[in-house]
């Protein structure tokens, strides 16, 4: 045997060695602890306190229960957009549930692009409405973002730890 012989045989022991064992062909992903949709009611509800405080007392918004309201409204709209797309993706294996964006696989609340899609979503409408009853419109978008990256970062880091899942 030569010596490139010898190389190309090692090369290829270590490649296949280095190689996954685990397949994950035909199996599903299940939640082992809970499923992020069982703690969706406590994550709004957290959301919607720290937000709602945030622009009120930091955005200077004069009016509690337009904030309420306000804030309310775009949380709906964003906790609801990226269910309703992942949703819509899994039509064809269960029809349109929002079930199947938490149960089709390991997703969690709060995903990578979520933030930026919050962002998105959430400052124009909260500044839009609250803009004439706010005492300083530059303190109610810093409210906004900082309220948003706190609870979008505070909810990502509780769902991974209490959800946790496997294929």
């Amino acid at each position: 045997m030569d010596r490139n012989s010898i190389l190309s045989k090692i090369l290829i022991g270590i490649f296949i060695l280095s190689m996954p064992v685990t397949v994950y062909a035909n199996s599903s992903w299940h939640w082992i602890t809970m499923s992020p949709m069982k703690i969706l009611p406590y994550v709004i509800i957290f959301t919607l306190i720290v937000e709602i405080a945030a622009v009120f007392t930091i955005g200077k918004v004069k009016n509690f229960k337009r904030v309420f309201y306000v804030i309310s409204l775009a949380n709906l709209f964003s906790y609801l957009a990226p269910y309703v797309e992942r949703a819509y993706r899994f039509i064809p294996t269960s029809g349109f549930r929002i079930s199947a964006a938490f149960n089709k696989g390991p997703y969690y609340i709060v995903l990578t692009g979520y933030l930026i899609l919050t962002i998105i979503v959430e400052l124009p409408i909260v500044f839009w409405m609250l803009r004439k009853h706010t005492e300083s419109k530059k303190m109610l978008v810093i409210s906004i973002l900082g309220a948003n990256i706190v609870t979008t970062v505070a909810v990502a880091i509780i769902e991974r730890i209490l959800c946790i899942g496997q294929w």
